[in-house]
């Protein structure tokens, strides 16, 4: 069920011709073909067609026009009615120009609601509605209770709360200073400018404040209204009282965007404001009427859907297709004590080449996430003509050992080999299938399982860590499968029976046969640790998440849990430790998590990646984010919760309310949560997941529902250009591909699409104009768009006039004293997103092939620090050198520790002012790009004599200057700061593993982190290791120089300024 895919304005056409002739079908039998303008509205279409209509029979019978509207089959083969008249007729992607008139039945506003959440997620809601599947149904149901809950918190507080929904504040998670920039500020003091708009013109006024850094934003206005009122020289009981009337009537916006200080914070608690002081700029705020922000706020009401008035039917339970089950017949999984017993049926669908496989079998496996619970069970090998097996496969687990995120993984393998030779084995489809239901029970009955391909990269014959459930591609292979019958519902356990079981474990263990109260007490005090045991924990407890366990370490672990208790952090070591398939430890376990300490959230986040399946144990980690993540750490991890929400088990889960219940109370959150589920509505294995979830957001975000379908119309316009560019116009000279761009940027319908909504790379600026002079296609073959707007803020020249993005179809997308640069990407879709343009930046290659060909061709390496000397002139040449010192400093660390390759002097930039900062990472983890079976860069990172001339402000001898000893330092420091947060990065990348990235699929490709973080050496050896590797980089700068030669001979007539 994926969406929607960008085919262009009419089946097999991106472009509709400028005129068309529509087919209109009345009420009163009668065809009238119209000939109308590809622009044309549906309101005008509808006037000229009844205008037409009194010329034909029957007209009479007609009613009023206002009484009808249009109905039309769209691309998607789906029937859809238009309510929306302003609508245009080249943007209802038609499947043929025909369009019927009906009179609308039924719930008008529910319907339009509909079609803007559908249009929003890329497919017909109707699509969730006709789904049999009870799962669907009852998440659609329990997921608006949490919508109705988090309206209810956003509203609760009157206009203000709704302000801070709508405009949440962006403040970092602690009001202290980082030291380095406390040392920015006058003795705690920092200047700042307050505007105030005078005149229904917008004259301005402005006031200069010299203020504490951290005193509150209604204590700044106090102090802007003393000061305007100055030169009324009232006395301080009159002062005293005007600044307490009207104190409370303003509030402080940032001038240029839609930001405001709504929280009693700290002044330099808000970003916009430490960022100010970190790069030396004076702060610009707006005093704004508090009425006059609160009157623009939007009605955000819901509409309760009718599948959420209905009364749910029961429904039957406990079979794999849904047949009967009775809540009154419930069996407990523990009453059975027999072997899990599976039969693999048939396979339909199984496309192989006869002449090149012998046979082929399925292989199966009962996994926990990625560990088997018992050993893999394959079918009889069979002919691939006839693929058939009626077989019971047994497995050498009990049904009482299975955990509850137990699951069967399966795949379809072939069997290759000749006479002599070695067979070879080959998975040709997979597929994964919960051993329970969401509703505890356990899967019973017959079960046809839709399989799913092969990913690039799966070097293993099952793929445990997949997704589970059926293809919803039908015509894929297709395996039916059989499970036992008990003739009862069969439940997992609850929490009561299995605290019983824990305690008469422990009791067990104890040699006691009752007395329970009291037993985890006494075992941890029979279990006393030795210093060297308690030091050993320790050692297990700081190893970095990719350390793999002994089994010795293991059986340690879990022989002294109780101890593990007071060292919380131990516990994903702990978890690994327990067998999963064994009913006695994970009973244990479970009672160990009731009274296990939360732990910090950045820890928390490992038990959410593919190794921790457990509910209960997902559950625990989802308490430690809930109490410990604040929403602008919960903004920093978005990307990586939406990613691991593809490991939960079932639809509904914690992680998943969490994160609705913060994306409805947090605009800003929900904005970025709605495009990272967006941008994978393509990938089929998420797209039922991540499209309910969208519903569930789309029905609950109020009227910013509007302005995301604002941001969706202008992407797909994006879309069909690029597309067009690409596909039709490639081959044509680039002035007429120009020429092409700008005539269809200025139709009125990509105007208008264009034109007047929110960025979607930064929800607080708007886009306004189009500077279509400005806007071009870039030289690569993606031809990605370079775009410019207006900023239509009334004080944008004291922020930014203009604001520029690039448009990327065809790639993917996805603070420290170094100075450091991340701009702004946003995936949007399959392959296309958006990029930030760095003002005032070029790329180290433009710069050399400014100082002539000598340069160019890397025989000049004075170039850099010339160019910078010219743009910083006088005293600000100091502050430009020092950094470009720091910044590449911060580069150099970051760029060798991610591995990331292709560096290149066309996507290493420098801004005027001195900042140096890389583009374009689409190689990372040492997946480096190689040439003849060989890497081509040799060198750790990218460290040449032009950066070293720069560091060393012009010294023939780079390296033999005080000022490189000084950026060796900040390397180090860098290098070591890094290391010491070596877990969270692993755990941040671990998270990542299910986003498909071809350099992100295992964990083996993670492990190169623990490679150049020397996580296996102690801190001076690993200094050591970096300070050769450093070495390594500038004293084979050489190599870098060669390949930059190469690079500027075949890219110097295209050398334009990108981030392409």
């Amino acid at each position: 069920m994926p969406p929607r895919p960008s085919s262009g304005e009419l089946w097999g056409l991106h472009l509709m011709p400028p005129r068309i002739l529509v087919d209109c079908c009345l009420p009163n039998s009668i065809l009238v073909t119209l000939e109308c303008l590809r622009e044309a509205t549906l309101l005008s279409i509808k006037r000229d067609l009844f205008s037409e209509a009194r010329k034909y029979p029957l007209f009479h019978l007609l009613q009023e026009e206002s009484s009808y509207i249009f109905v039309g089959v769209t691309q998607e083969a789906e029937r859809e009615e238009f309510y929306d008249e302003t609508r245009r007729l080249c943007d209802l992607r038609l499947f043929q120009p025909i369009l019927k008139v009906i009179e609308p039945v039924g719930n008008r506003e529910e319907k339009i609601l509909n079609r803007e959440i559908g249009f929003a997620i890329g497919m017909p809601i109707c699509e969730f509605e006709l789904m049999k599947d009870t799962e669907v149904q009852d998440f659609r149901r329990n997921i608006l209770t949490v919508c109705r809950e988090a309206i209810e918190q956003r509203e609760a507080g009157g206009a203000h709360s709704q302000a801070l929904y709508v405009y949440p504040p962006n403040v970092e998670s602690t009001p202290e200073l980082p030291k380095h920039i406390y040392n920015k500020l006058d003795k705690g003091r920092l200047i700042v400018t307050i505007w105030v708009i005078v005149s229904p013109t917008n004259d301005k006024q402005k006031y200069t404040l010299k203020i504490p850094h951290d005193c509150l934003p209604e204590q700044v206005i106090a102090e802007a209204i003393r000061k305007k009122t100055r030169s009324m020289h009232l006395s301080p009981e009159q002062l005293r009282l005007c600044v307490q009337e009207y104190q409370g009537k303003y509030i402080l916006k940032v001038c240029g965007c839609d930001e405001y200080l709504l929280e009693r914070l700290p002044l330099s608690q808000y970003k916009y404001i430490r960022s100010c002081i970190t790069i030396g700029r004076l702060p610009h705020l707006m005093l704004m009427s508090k009425d006059s922000l609160y009157s623009q706020l939007p009605a955000n009401g819901f509409l309760m859907p009718s599948y959420g008035r209905r009364t749910p039917q029961p429904s039957p339970a406990g079979t794999a297709n849904g047949g009967a089950g009775d809540s009154t017949s419930c069996r407990s999984l523990w009453a059975f004590n027999s072997l899990l017993r599976i039969r693999v049926l048939c396979a339909t669908y199984v496309n192989v080449n006869i002449r090149d496989i012998d046979k082929i079998y399925v292989r199966t496996g009962i996994y926990h996430g990625g560990e088997p619970l018992c050993d893999n069970v394959n079918t009889q090998r069979v002919p691939c003509s006839n693929p058939r097996w009626n077989e019971w496969l047994s497995y050498d687990i009990y049904l009482t050992d299975l955990p509850r995120s137990a699951r069967l993984c399966l795949s379809i393998c072939s069997v290759k080999g000749r006479k002599g030779a070695k067979e070879e084995y080959c998975p040709l489809a997979w597929g994964n299938v919960n051993l329970f239901d969401y509703k505890d029970t356990l899967v019973t009955g017959k079960m046809a399982l839709n399989l799913w391909p092969v990913p690039h990269g799966l070097e293993d014959l099952l793929n445990p860590i997949g997704v589970t459930g059926s293809n919803p591609n039908k015509e894929t292979p297709c395996l039916e499968l059989e499970f036992n019958w008990f003739g009862n519902t069969v439940k997992f356990p609850d929490s009561q029976q299995t605290e019983e079981h824990a305690n008469w474990c422990i009791s067990r263990e104890l040699g006691y046969n009752y007395c329970l109260v009291g037993a985890s007490n006494r075992l941890a005090r029979d279990n006393v640790l030795s210093d060297s045991d308690i030091d050993q924990l320790r050692s297990i407890c700081h190893r970095d998440p990719l350390s793999e366990l002994t089994e010795q370490e293991k059986d340690f672990l879990w022989r002294h849990r109780q101890y593990c208790v007071s060292m919380p952090e131990i516990l994903p070591k702990l978890l690994l430790s327990v067998k999963w398939n064994s009913r006695d430890e994970v009973a244990q376990m479970y009672c160990l998590l009731k009274d296990w300490p939360l732990m910090k959230p950045e820890l928390a986040l490992e038990l959410l990646d593919c190794n921790f399946p457990d509910p209960v144990v997902r559950d625990f980690a989802l308490k430690c984010l809930v109490k410990g993540l604040t929403d602008d750490k919960l903004s920093q991890y978005l990307l990586q919760l939406v990613q691991v929400l593809k490991y939960e088990q079932y639809l509904d889960n914690p992680l998943a309310r969490f994160l609705i219940k913060k994306a409805l109370t947090n605009q800003r959150i929900g904005h970025f949560f709605f495009w990272h589920l967006k941008s994978e509505m393509h990938n089929k294995t998420v797209s039922l997941r991540f499209g309910l979830l969208l519903e569930a957001f789309c029905r609950a975000c109020g009227m910013y529902l509007k302005h995301l379908n604002r941001q969706v119309e202008a992407m797909e316009k994006l879309i069909n250009l690029t597309d067009i560019l690409k596909q039709e116009k490639k081959d044509e000279p680039p002035k007429t591909q120009m020429k092409f761009l700008v005539e269809q940027m200025s139709r009125p319908d990509y105007m208008e699409a264009l034109q007047g909504f929110v960025c979607p790379l930064n929800p607080v600026h708007q886009l306004g104009n189009l500077r279509l002079e400005e806007c071009r296609f870039m030289s690569s073959a993606k031809r990605p768009l370079w775009l410019n707007w207006e900023n239509p803020d009334i004080m944008s020249e004291l922020l930014f006039t203009n604001n520029e993005i690039i448009f990327k179809n065809g790639d993917g997308c996805s603070s420290h004293p170094c100075r450091m640069l991340p701009y702004g990407c946003l995936s949007i879709g399959d392959c296309v997103g958006l990029i930030e343009v760095v003002k005032n930046s070029h790329t180290i290659m433009q710069i050399q092939c400014k100082g002539g060909l000598k340069t160019a061709l890397q025989f000049n390496s004075n170039a850099l620090h010339q160019w910078l000397k010219e743009k910083n002139k006088g005293d600000t040449y100091d502050a430009a050198i020092d950094l470009f010192t720091r910044s590449c400093a911060g580069y150099c660390v970051a760029t060798f520790i991610l591995g990331i390759g292709d560096r290149h002097n066309s996507n290493i930039m420098v801004k005027d002012d001195g900042q140096l900062f890389h583009i374009d990472f689409g190689h990372f983890l040492d997946h480096k790009k190689k040439k003849f079976g060989y890497k081509r860069e040799r060198v750790p990172f990218v460290l040449t004599q032009d950066f070293l001339i720069v560091i060393s402000k012009g010294s023939p001898e780079c390296t033999k200057t005080k000022e490189f000893e000084r950026f060796q330092e900040m390397c180090y420091k860098a290098y070591l700061a890094i290391r010491q947060h070596a877990n969270l990065f692993i755990n941040l990348f671990s998270l990542l593993l299910g986003c498909g990235m071809p350099e992100l699929q295992s964990f083996d490709d993670i492990a190169y982190l623990r490679k150049t973080l020397a996580l296996d050496k102690m801190e001076q050896e690993a200094l050591e290791y970096f300070t050769k590797q450093m070495n390594d980089a500038h004293h084979g700068g050489w190599t870098t120089k060669m390949d930059w030669i190469f690079h500027t001979i075949r890219h110097m007539p295209l050398s334009e300024a990108s981030h392409d």
